[in-house]
């Protein structure tokens, strides 16, 4: 019987044990993704480069099917044909949330040249956060994803907050990781 007793104490001490060590891996993790990207890519700022969002210049939107915060469909032909504006945005990024306003100045330039803002929100309660209540009034569309950013990820996103300037043609013209280094929005072309 001592030795049941001591072997059931040693399996909880080790089933608590891996519990703290995962939630202690999963919070490095979280904090690392929602770090200034400064932070988040040591490499790139030790050699002076900034870090990169994983859309370059010249890079063609890819097709992508979203569902918004008010249940609609938004695709990849729904911003076709005009310049866009896409912001990638998290939860757990104080910078994403400090950047709204100025997001908000650049998708007002955006739809007065005749072009599509959309935003998506990465987080486990996106779509009932105040985050994308505050977008739902700045961008054409606003996009909840869970952590997984399927959105995101077709995109090829890796920091956040992440913005992208798309022209007429589907063609990324600037992109940026925070709005300090984003140019300005492509202009409609003359048709």
């Amino acid at each position: 019987m001592e030795y049941l007793v001591a072997g059931l104490v040693l399996v909880a001490v080790v089933t608590a044990l891996n519990v703290v060590l995962t939630v202690a891996v999963v919070r490095r993790w979280r904090a690392r993704l929602s770090a200034p990207p400064a932070a988040l890519h040591h490499s790139s700022v030790s050699s002076g480069r900034d870090p990169e969002l994983g859309i370059a210049p010249g890079d063609r939107m890819p097709d992508f099917t979203a569902v918004t915060i008010d249940g609609m469909t938004v695709t990849r032909d729904e911003l076709a044909g005009r310049p866009a504006l896409i912001a990638f945005l998290s939860l757990d990024c104080a910078g994403c949330d400090d950047s709204v306003p100025e997001f908000a100045e650049r998708a007002r330039r955006v739809r007065e040249a005749g072009g599509r803002v959309l935003a998506t929100v990465v987080g486990i309660d996106a779509a009932g956060s105040e985050l994308a209540t505050r977008l739902a009034g700045v961008a054409d569309h606003v996009v909840p994803e869970f952590l997984d950013a399927p959105v995101g990820n077709l995109f090829g996103v890796r920091f956040y907050p992440g913005f992208a300037h798309y022209g007429a043609d589907g063609v990324a013209t600037t992109t940026s990781v925070g709005l300090e280094r984003l140019g300005e929005p492509a202009q409609p072309s003359a048709s």
